[in-house]
């Protein structure tokens, strides 16, 4: 007796690739010197807040040059100024439209500079390169493994990235600035947003960051000034099947609906934004893929996709030691609290670093018994291992704090301490590789086409529901829920943790 071709698949969410571009411009700027200057003695330059927006035809790169001029005084003294340069650019990438995604890596090449005749300014010349790279969501059945006594069967580490649902929101923020001086007309208010965070939790994300506003009124003498304001938003979304673990990816953006001025002239301004923000859950995985098999009377379809191939992955764990003196005596220490923040990871040749500062928070009561509180920032690094990596790879970083804070309080003032850090890093190759999507033997009629998703949003099933109650509460009916998941073989037996495709709503439906 023949044995029976046994095949088993996922049906996965893919980036599919549109194009990918890099293009390199020079941002010139000049900068006045608060002093005359014999000599520029270095031009640092990084970049900050950069992100990308999908226009047709390509991809709208802007950002901002944070520069420091080190310069040399008529009295041999070297000082220094900061400099903020806003860039922005396009880079064409054919095929893009504005509801593909967009991904952006900057950096800077080179930094020239000229320093004026009279030492008062200093031109420069940054050249920023940025590489965009444009994909689509595509729903795939691909084929994860295939068991038969006479077949071979190739197969491949990937790291794919599971949707589990995104959403979108808006909040309208409503508050009053009391302006430095009476203003007699408010000639523009111009928003944006940063310091941008997410934290998941189960079935929800929150996310937040600041507002930045800049203030543009007319005073009673009828002259122009500038007033900054720095307003705090969180947005929750709730996102069904979320876990702490998982990623998040999120656009913020913010408009200033409306602004007027309560008395004329008056100091109290009353201004309404609108900030949306759009969420994205991802669940990484990391799974063997099937990508050939050969055996007698096999056949097999293919498809060539651009995925991320696992190099390599490790793991270290380090003890980060710190001493620091309190500004007084202290009879005890109540709690340090700690935490990792500004996470950067770098690919060099078989390994990975990865740099980050451990934000601590010392609670100590203070010789009068009153409980006090001091913090310290310890940056730190790691190097981790993985051969194979190579420069121009991706890695995938991950660091936390492992167990609590040790903390010893020495003389009274000294608090010696030790934390433990574990940092995970996965260095991924994007390939084109040739990934099975169907196997039968001879004379088998092929697999069914997968129905896609036009929506690209899923619904993680809960504990309770049945197909009627998510077809409620999207908006859609069940007949169009059925349409939309051919897969669904018993669709009276849906169990928790279940993805089931949710179709577009049709206008008057519901």
């Amino acid at each position: 007796m023949t044995p029976q071709l046994t095949v088993r698949r996922r049906l996965l969410r893919v980036q599919r690739v549109i194009g990918e571009a890099t293009e390199t411009k020079t941002i010139q700027a000049t900068v006045t010197l608060p002093v005359q200057a014999i000599k520029v003695f270095e031009v640092q330059a990084t970049l900050k807040d950069t992100k990308c927006e999908i226009r047709r035809g390509g991809v709208y790169v802007q950002g901002t040059i944070y520069k420091q001029v080190f310069y040399v005084d008529q009295g041999d003294l070297v000082r220094h100024v900061a400099e903020d340069v806003p860039f922005h650019f396009f880079v064409e990438v054919e095929g893009a439209e504005p509801d593909m995604h967009c991904q952006v890596r900057t950096k800077i090449v080179s930094v020239d500079w000229t320093l004026s005749a009279d030492g008062r300014e200093v031109d420069q010349d940054v050249a920023v390169q940025a590489f965009v790279k444009v994909t689509e969501t595509e729903q795939m059945e691909v084929v994860t493994d295939v068991t038969d006594t006479n077949i071979q069967v190739t197969k491949e580490l990937l790291r794919v990235e599971s949707v589990v649902g995104e959403d979108t929101k808006r909040e309208t923020i409503e508050n009053t600035v009391t302006l430095p001086m009476n203003a007699i007309k408010i000639f523009e208010v111009r928003a944006e947003v940063k310091n941008v965070t997410t934290e998941l939790k189960e079935d929800l994300v929150t996310v937040r960051g600041t507002v930045h506003k800049q203030i543009f009124f007319v005073d009673e003498g009828n002259l122009v000034r500038h007033h900054a304001e720095d307003v705090p938003f969180a947005i929750s979304i709730d996102i069904p099947g979320a876990e702490p673990d998982m990623e998040a990816f999120v656009d913020v953006d913010v408009v200033v609906d409306e602004f007027t001025l309560k008395t004329t002239p008056g100091r109290e301004l009353k201004q309404t934004l609108i900030v949306e923000a759009f969420v994205k859950v991802v669940e990484p995985l990391q799974l063997q893929v099937v990508t050939n098999v050969t055996g007698p009377n096999i056949v097999v379809e293919r498809r060539l996709l651009k995925v991320e191939q696992v190099v390599a992955e490790e793991t270290e764990r380090e003890v980060i030691e710190s001493d620091i003196t309190l500004p007084m005596q202290a009879l005890k220490i109540f709690t340090i609290m700690a935490k990792i923040e500004d996470v950067k990871a770098e690919v060099r040749r078989d390994k990975v670093i990865i740099r980050g500062t451990l934000h601590k928070q010392i609670i100590f009561v203070d010789m009068g018994n009153l409980l006090r509180h001091h913090a310290e920032n310890v940056p730190f690094s790691l190097v981790l291992d993985t051969p194979g990596a190579e420069e121009d790879m991706t890695v995938h970083e991950r660091v936390s704090i492992i167990g609590d804070v040790d903390f010893t309080l020495k003389d009274g003032c000294v608090v010696k301490q030790a934390v433990v850090v574990e940092a995970f890093a996965k260095v991924t190759e994007e390939v084109q590789l040739n990934v099975v999507v169907d196997v039968r033997e001879t004379g088998a009629p092929p697999m069914p086409p997968i129905a896609e998703c036009p929506s690209m949003r899923f619904h993680v099933v809960q504990p309770g529901e049945s197909l009627w109650s998510i077809a409620q509460r999207y908006g859609v009916t069940l007949e169009a829920i059925l349409a939309a998941n051919p897969t669904l073989k018993h669709p009276e037996l849906i169990y928790p943790g279940q993805k089931v495709c949710i179709p577009p709503r049709v206008m008057g439906q519901g």
